[in-house]
């Protein structure tokens, strides 16, 4: 059986992409250059005031486990 998400969770690419296209926040969570992957710049400002904001909590932790669920993966070599 398939379990269901958490509601707040069915709305994580929304609230990326309102996070990635807020300018006040581009020294914090930011497209790459070209624009195919995204990195989180400054990890306390992020769990600072961009967790709390968007999701709630202020757990890296538990944000990185929502962004894996939907299939994005970290990239540690190469351009991206």
């Amino acid at each position: 059986r398939e379990r269901a998400l958490h509601p707040s969770a069915q709305r994580l690419p929304s609230k990326l992409n309102r996070m990635l296209g807020d300018p006040a926040l581009s020294g914090v969570i930011a497209w790459k250059p070209h624009g195919r992957s995204w990195q989180i710049e400054d990890r306390n400002e992020f769990r600072r005031r961009v967790l709390p904001a968007y999701f709630q909590h202020s757990n890296v932790a538990s944000f990185i486990r929502l962004v894996n669920a939907w299939g994005f993966r970290r990239v540690q070599a190469g351009v991206d």
